[in-house]
């Protein structure tokens, strides 16, 4: 048999060898409630980093593999380009997929990712089930793609990190014992009446200092909610496109999460009414939706608060980035509508000052008060208090209103670069709409396709670019990438801009822009 013929053998091997691994973990993965999509990434992800798919491997041709799997060839093709997007896979046309990430010895979290179908497996074997639950929904590897135009991401570089060394250094010298010691775990009561009342003022909440938890995050506060609000098994409703941090908690968790579309108008409220079974919860964020940033209008508000006092269910308010808005007054909150306490109001100070702080709040209904802070008792014992007084002293001596102010006019400035740049450089593909607000500018394109040739094309320049499918539990319909403007220079937007460019015209032009 000559060489090619050898070599030719041997990848149709590794072919059948990687099907055959790939079909009773999906099926598996698939047992546990996942989404096709998210079980498939996640079979994938598995064997190679457990090493049952070894590098430079090849993988099954997308419409092959779409065939032995019995699914559709547009779910491996979007699975593919993510993996690729994510340093797994490496892809060149006419040559196929291929295995690209090294396994590292130094990094023991790879061994969580072992096959299934193994030997003494860890997800089988070691693992309880609610371990293995929240392994397959939570657990995500450091990418070694660099990310640009990062969504949602601050400019940390602003931070006024003089000012807050004094405070902090002013907090520990007049409160040293009380902020060494063990804190009150529902927080500091100072910094609590600080936020009620800047909430009150800025975003039309109703609530005071005692219904008000202080956490480390906002996914702390969706856990506490997944633990205190619902049992193993409840559907709780999550936005499509939407947050997927939120929505990998919710099955973490053992409930069911159930996509409701996404329109202009926010959350379609008609269509999670008419769901049945009903959920017992929905997560929402409806003064700016995350990443398209439509905010729920009042129809749909009332409509959605309606429909909780009806089912006996509970709304979960992220107000996530409502602080920046480029146009006129801030949208209102949805809780400050609700009359009879049926909905969660989640805040942080990630996106406003630095997510490295670790510091956010939930405001409860009086009723959920004493079962919320007994659950935030049992996680953690009490959030760091040092950096609750200091925030507090930051709070109270104005220091966060300049702040705000002063981020708010960098980042319309920096907005606006990106408009500009997208509209010169890229026209002939995408013409996104202004948004009023947030840290993220949605571009459309033509199709789905043409989103995931973008992701695989940038994977290949070490470009981690970031489109609508990042944000679907399903196969997007439509194609859009999302960049992020806050945390960049004007010249890093622009020459990111240019070379974005250089990317787009590798690609067919697409037809009927």
């Amino acid at each position: 048999m000559k060489q090619n013929e050898h070599a030719t053998l041997g990848s149709a091997n590794e072919i059948e060898l990687a099907t055959a691994k790939i079909k009773p973990l999906l099926t598996r993965l698939r047992r546990q409630r996942m989404t096709l999509k998210a079980a498939l990434h996640l079979a994938i992800r598995q064997l190679v980093t457990a090493g049952e798919l070894k590098t430079l491997s090849r993988l099954p041709p997308s419409r092959r593999l779409a065939s032995a799997l019995g699914i559709s060839r547009d779910t491996v093709e979007l699975t593919y380009a993510q993996l690729e997007a994510e340093g797994y896979l490496a892809r060149t046309v006419g040559r196929g997929s291929f295995v690209s990430y090294r396994n590292s010895p130094l990094i023991g979290r790879e061994l969580l990712a072992a096959d299934a179908t193994a030997q003494a497996s860890l997800t089988e074997q070691a693992l309880s089930a609610s371990g293995r639950v929240l392994l397959v929904s939570g657990y995500t590897p450091h990418a070694g793609l660099v990310g640009a135009l990062t969504p949602s991401a601050p400019d940390l570089r602003q931070f006024p990190i003089d000012n807050w060394l004094q405070l902090e250094k002013s907090a520990v010298r007049h409160h040293t014992e009380q902020l060494l010691g063990y804190g009150d775990p529902q927080g500091l009561v100072a910094l609590r009446s600080e936020i009620v009342d800047y909430l009150r003022r800025e975003r039309g909440v109703k609530a005071t200092a005692e219904q008000v938890v202080i956490v480390s995050s906002s996914q702390q506060a969706l856990s506490l909610c997944t633990q205190v609000l619902f049992n193993a098994g409840d559907a709780v409703f999550v936005e499509e496109p939407g947050y997927q941090g939120a929505k990998k908690l919710v099955c973490a968790a053992g409930l069911r999460a159930i996509p409701i579309e996404v329109d202009p108008r926010g959350i379609n409220v008609d269509q999670l009414v008419a769901t049945r079974p009903s959920g017992r919860g929905v997560y929402v964020t409806p003064s700016h939706h995350y990443p398209l940033g439509h905010s729920l209008d009042i129809d749909r508000r009332l409509g959605l608060l309606a429909w909780a006092r009806q089912e006996n269910a509970w709304i979960i308010e992220d107000d996530y980035d409502s602080e920046f808005t480029y146009h006129g007054m801030p949208t209102a909150s949805l809780q400050g509508l609700d009359q009879h306490q049926r909905t969660l109001y989640i805040g942080t100070f990630s996106k406003t000052l630095f997510p490295g702080l670790r510091l956010g709040f939930i405001i409860v209904p009086p009723s959920l008060i004493i079962p919320m802070v007994a659950a935030k008792q049992l996680q953690d014992g009490c959030t760091a208090t040092l950096s609750q007084a200091t925030l507090y002293a930051f709070l109270r001596s104005d220091g966060y209103t300049e702040h705000l102010r002063n981020m708010r006019l960098l980042y319309k400035a920096r907005l606006d670069i990106l408009f500009a740049a997208v509209n010169q450089y890229l026209a002939a593909w995408t013409r996104p709409h202004l948004p009023q607000g947030g840290l993220q500018l949605v571009c459309p394109l033509v199709d789905a396709a043409t989103e995931r040739r973008l992701v695989a094309a940038g994977a290949e320049q070490g470009i981690r670019l970031y489109g609508l499918a990042d944000f679907y539990t399903d196969t997007p319909g439509q194609g859009a990438l999302v960049l992020g403007f806050a945390a960049y220079t004007p010249s890093e937007i622009v020459q990111f801009i240019k070379r974005l460019a250089q990317i787009f015209a590798a690609l067919p032009m697409p037809k009927n822009r």
